[in-house]
């Protein structure tokens, strides 16, 4: 008794699969960064002084190996003093990370289901 088992539509069907999570994924990390981005623009507590900490608020993402790393950055060299001085009160990277990330979590678990 002899058995056969052809795997190459069930590796393309898979490497198909890993293409389009691969996308859905990158689809989402751009959204979140967008929202995240928008997000800590319109909910910082310092005084705008010229607008440049406000205007170069980042939200990005990108691919490192296989994962999709999101990202939240101040585009200003003095956005490090924002963050971490004056017991933190003017601090908008971490409260907002720490405020969606919640929300980031559910909606992976939507798209990888």
């Amino acid at each position: 008794m002899s058995f056969k088992f052809d795997a190459s539509k069930l590796i393309k069907g898979l490497a198909e699969r890993e293409i389009k999570t691969r996308a859905a994924l990158g689809l989402y990390a751009d959204t979140v960064a967008k929202q995240m981005e928008a997000h800590a623009k319109s909910n910082y507590k310092w005084t705008p002084r010229s607008g440049a900490a406000h205007q170069r608020l980042n939200g990005s993402w990108k691919w490192v190996g296989d994962v999709a790393r999101i990202e939240l950055s101040h585009g200003v060299d003095y956005g490090i003093y924002l963050e971490l001085c004056n017991e933190k009160r003017y601090a908008i990277i971490k409260p907002t990370i720490d405020l969606i990330s919640p929300q980031v979590i559910k909606g992976l678990n939507k798209i990888l289901k």
